[in-house]
């Protein structure tokens, strides 16, 4: 079973933020630490800020939001 992250925080492999319903779950012991969804593979992800708006890019070129925002151009 598959749990979505309820609140944003850190990515247990990357480090860079996961915003809140953005990524799954990763349970270690008995601590729940959320991850991206590319990071998942252990993937790299980078994190762009652009106009106050945080964008998250997989190791494959595609945003954690791909196709809907339309910003995989960055």
């Amino acid at each position: 079973m598959t749990v979505v992250n309820k609140y944003p925080g850190p990515c247990a492999y990357c480090s860079a933020p996961v915003p809140a319903n953005g990524g799954k779950l990763l349970k270690t012991g008995r601590l729940y630490q959320p991850i991206h969804l590319a990071c998942e593979g252990n993937g790299k992800v980078d994190v762009y800020s652009i106009g106050g708006k945080s964008y998250y890019r997989n190791s494959r070129g595609r945003c954690e939001d791909a196709p809907c925002c339309g910003c995989c151009n960055i």
